[in-house]
């Protein structure tokens, strides 16, 4: 993954590599490897000089998947991403056995460091903000957890969590898209969240709607699908 800013493309360069005798060996694996060797750093490219020099910033060795979002900081002098970040993944086989939390970095432009900050210590994925925020700051990040939608608010450092089923039979979200309303003020709790849960007590699917103004409470629509909808790693709301 990479983020935007409105002035910047950050890239990730991290100490995964592919492994080409693992993927000769017809096992199955991933063939990808952990590299204690290769390091971790974050690029920085400018977005008004797409043809210049990329700015590399070294941080602690992780790996990222999936990125929340990024933004420049009004100082006009930093960068903050925000991911998951996984400690380290694929050291010795191809499992995946690994969770990620959210975590931030704050690229200091002027003096080249970066400091970095885990938000949470809840295993999430998938990420999502509002999309009408992407690049700029946004206030919520909304991530898939066990069983549970995690929706974290980046300005205080807090959490709820919405959660799916039972202890005996959880559910399984996918991730889930803010859909604004299209009707009063134009904020991050003004609209609804939709996804696909899986139902292990049917072995079905229902398209789920949480209104963000009560993230914890009682879905306000739950349509229930014909049949099961496969795991799938992304989703996304297009309005009509």
């Amino acid at each position: 993954d990479f983020a935007l800013t409105e002035g910047h493309v950050i890239f990730m360069d991290l100490p995964i590599v592919f492994n080409l005798e693992v993927a000769a060996n017809g096992k199955g694996d991933m063939p990808f490897r952990w590299d204690d060797d290769y390091g971790a750093r974050l690029g920085v490219l400018r977005r008004d000089d797409p043809f210049g020099e990329v700015r590399w910033f070294e941080i602690d060795p992780c790996y990222v998947f999936h990125v929340a979002n990024a933004y420049d900081g009004a100082d006009g002098k930093s960068i903050v991403l925000q991911a998951v970040r996984y400690p380290e993944l694929w050291r010795d086989n191809g499992g995946f056995e690994a969770s990620g939390a959210l975590w931030d970095w704050t690229i200091d432009l002027a003096d080249g460091t970066v400091r970095e900050r885990q938000l949470d210590d809840r295993a999430v994925e998938f990420p999502r903000i509002d999309d009408r925020l992407a690049g700029s700051r946004a206030r919520y990040s909304v991530s898939v957890g066990d069983a549970s939608l995690v929706r974290h608010d980046l300005d205080t450092g807090a959490a709820v969590e919405h959660r799916f089923g039972t202890p005996d039979a959880p559910g399984g979200p996918g991730e889930f898209a803010f859909v604004p309303s299209p009707s009063g003020p134009a904020d991050e709790s003004n609209g609804w969240y939709l996804g696909y849960v899986y139902d292990p007590t049917r072995d079905g699917s229902d398209l789920v709607i949480l209104d963000a103004s009560d993230f914890v409470g009682d879905p306000v629509a739950r349509v229930r699908l014909p049949r099961r909808v496969p795991y799938g790693f992304h989703g996304n709301w297009i309005g009509a």
